[in-house]
């Protein structure tokens, strides 16, 4: 059996035009080696992608942001993965907000790292990033290029 579980997830990036990530050890089917993921997590019962990033972007790093400022989301993607047994899809919906700082509480993290990311580190990473193509697709928003729906990303 697979569980649908869709997430939302936040490129929040610094006034260094920097993008916040997360150090994480990812589920199968990826490789159970440190790798890197945005900021976020699945929508609840009732939530809006936009109100879930929102949410999750608190939790994690204690930057308020409100559903409508967030806009519509700039990329997806969608997969399966499993861990401990159980089996899940996930579509990922991404959303594109600036913060004024760089600075994360203590604890606003999974208990492996964060750090501030350019451009020119996601495309010259030696860890995995998740997703794929953020790179790209950061420079793009940098550059003000936005799509008029959102992007595809690899799984």
């Amino acid at each position: 059996m697979i569980t649908n579980r869709p997430t939302a997830r936040v490129i929040l990036v610094d006034p260094a035009d920097r993008v916040l990530m997360f150090r994480f050890v990812p589920p199968d089917p990826w490789p159970r080696e440190p790798a890197w993921h945005l900021p976020g997590g699945g929508i609840e019962a009732g939530e809006s992608a936009a109100q879930a990033a929102c949410r999750e972007a608190h939790e994690e790093t204690g930057v308020v942001l409100a559903p409508h400022g967030l806009g519509e989301p700039v990329a997806v993607n969608a997969g399966e993965w499993s861990i401990r047994g159980r089996r899940f899809h996930t579509v990922h919906t991404y959303f594109f907000a600036r913060v004024p700082t760089a600075e994360v509480p203590e604890g606003g993290d999974d208990g492996l790292g964060h750090r501030w990311w350019t451009v020119a580190e996601l495309d010259t990473a030696t860890e995995r990033v998740f997703p794929p193509g953020l790179a790209g697709l950061l420079g793009d928003l940098l550059s003000g290029v936005r799509q008029a729906g959102p992007v595809t990303l690899a799984w």
